[in-house]
């Protein structure tokens, strides 16, 4: 059976679609592929309620979510770190939290990005922004919306806080580009140096519905996605070595896991 929609018209879902980006400067480089993503009622992480043979809570699975992965990353449960991140950015616990990530595929997996969709009313009140790299820092960025209708795309931007690519400079700015998912799934990042653009990264989805059939099916159309998405990182990364990039020398990481700024 597929996920029932909750008050805010959401329900736990699949998107299948591709991750695309392009690089302008100082040299131009362009890749995609073919990724899908799991998009969760997070209560539904805490309570382990996903009622799924093939997707497990932090259990091994053909697909698994591990709590330690997101949030705190000790094993906790998701909502109160959330609520906490909210709180002291002054928004109120929302209605409900989705998450939109890679699940762990055999145990397996990488998430350069975790969102939350925070809902509030049926509006969205917040989106949260959980980077991570791949020398295992991570840093997590909280935005209020202030109650955007669910769908109206999103435009919101925030200065750069963690190292995430050896050929990108820290002096940057993320520019954000959303709505709430329903039948397809839209997020555009780019990226700005002094103003001009540097980066352009981006997920288009369909939905699929959440259930064991469409699990397999995902499996036997992306298999061992979740290690390509590691490979196809250190693979571009040689590309753009060879292209004569600079190599960025990795600064110390933020003290402070997370930020957030007033909207503009």
């Amino acid at each position: 059976m597929s996920a029932k929609p909750s008050p805010a018209g959401q329900a736990s879902a699949l998107y299948v679609g591709a991750v695309r980006h392009a690089r302008y400067q100082p040299k131009t480089h362009r890749f995609g592929y073919r990724v899908f993503s799991a998009y969760l009622n997070v209560d539904d992480l805490d309570g382990d309620r996903l009622g799924l043979k093939l997707l497990s809570v932090n259990r091994w699975n053909l697909f698994s979510l591990r709590l330690r992965d997101h949030g705190a990353r000790d094993g906790t449960h998701l909502r109160p770190f959330l609520n906490g991140l909210l709180g002291e950015a002054k928004i109120s616990p929302p209605d409900e939290i989705y998450v939109l990530c890679y699940p762990r595929m055999f145990g397996f997996a990488f998430n350069p990005l975790t969102v939350y969709y925070c809902y509030e009313g049926g509006q969205i009140s917040a989106m949260i922004y959980e980077v991570r790299n791949t020398f295992g820092d991570d840093h997590t960025y909280v935005v209020p919306l202030k109650g955007q209708s669910r769908d109206t795309l999103t435009l919101h931007c925030r200065d750069k806080r963690l190292h995430v690519s050896p050929f990108m400079e820290m002096q940057a700015r993320y520019h954000f580009s959303t709505a709430a998912p329903h039948e397809d799934l839209r997020m555009v990042i780019r990226e700005t140096q002094d103003d001009k653009p540097l980066l352009v990264a981006s997920f288009f989805g369909k939905k699929r519905p959440l259930t064991d059939a469409s699990l397999l099916k995902a499996f036997l159309t992306h298999p061992l996605m979740t290690v390509k998405v590691v490979v196809a990182i250190h693979y571009e990364a040689a590309k753009i070595f060879l292209k004569g990039v600079p190599f960025v020398k990795r600064p110390e990481p933020p003290k402070q896991r997370h930020s957030w700024q007033e909207m503009k």
